[in-house]
């Protein structure tokens, strides 16, 4: 039986290897989404020899399903490897958050005994960095329109880089978020998210109107080319958001991909998303094994 337990700042150098090594690019593989979602998620992680591997439990601890194993070997061996654990624990074998290869390798070794399904909720919105930034052609015509409201209507404006003497700006946006939204836990990981910012590697910006702050994004890597937008939010000035989006793409240029994560089947967040023409549409598929 595997080994799985909390995930640790400390296992970031080691699961940053995995995943690099992998070339997946979906947002639930990243270090920093393991690490702040492990309490909200009950994630867990384990590791053998030459793999690395995650799992989920439900709210009586008992192990709901797996992610795709990472390995420098085998693949075949570390996917038996969950199946063994599931066998072990009494539990189904489930394996979610798949990507389309990732399911491909799957449907492949395990043909009729798995049935893999289509998750279009956890779908990641990826951009390419340029095309975020620049908002250029005639499908982004409204998107300047926005940026050029703002500008017109808010001449002093400022745009700042995250650090811990802004620490509590983004904590205000945050909070004044929230007045109007329900809080799916936020408020504490985006907490947690500061207090560990250095070791996480995060970075982020924050828009200021008259010295008031009403925009932040906080973002990390998922591998050298791929930049996850993990948290963004903005108040009071609903052209906020383009502001900060597009700050975040020119500032980050480094980066090829801009992954803007999921819409959680949020009608209002799916449209939002899908009016940036996401280049790439990350499909995510759970598969469930009948052994």
């Amino acid at each position: 039986m595997l080994d799985f337990r909390p995930p640790a700042l400390s296992d970031r150098q080691r699961i940053d290897s995995f995943v690099k090594k992998s070339g997946q690019i979906g947002c639930d593989v990243s270090f920093v989404n393991t690490y702040l979602w492990r309490e909200h998620y009950n994630i867990r992680v384990a590791f053998t020899g030459d793999s690395y591997f995650k799992c989920y439990l439900n709210d009586s601890g008992v192990v709901a399903g797996y992610s795709f194993p990472m390995t420098c070997g085998d693949i075949h061996k570390a996917i038996d490897t969950v199946l063994a654990d599931a066998k072990e624990r009494g539990i189904k074998p489930v394996i979610g958050l798949l990507s389309d290869t990732n399911a491909g390798v799957i449907r492949q070794l395990y043909g009729d005994s798995v049935t893999v399904k289509e998750e279009r909720n956890v779908f990641d919105y990826v951009y390419r960095r340029e095309n975020l930034a620049n908002l250029a052609g005639k499908k982004y015509h409204a998107k300047r329109n926005h940026l050029s409201r703002f500008f017109r209507e808010h001449d002093n404006y400022s745009i700042e880089e995250i650090k811990e003497e802004n620490f509590a700006d983004v904590l205000s946006v945050t909070g004044r978020w929230l007045d109007s939204a329900d809080d799916t836990g936020e408020l504490s990981i985006i907490r947690d998210a500061l207090e560990h910012f250095d070791a996480l590697g995060m970075f982020g910006l924050l828009l200021y109107t008259d010295g008031r702050p009403v925009a932040m994004t906080l973002a990390s890597s998922i591998n050298d080319s791929v930049c996850d937008v993990n948290f963004e939010k903005a108040v009071e000035i609903d052209e906020a958001y383009a502001v900060i989006n597009n700050a975040l793409a020119k500032h980050c240029d480094s980066f090829t991909l801009f992954n803007r994560e999921e819409d959680m089947g949020l009608e209002g967040l799916r449209k939002s998303k899908l009016s940036y023409h996401p280049d790439i549409l990350l499909a995510k598929s759970t598969a469930v094994f009948d052994v």
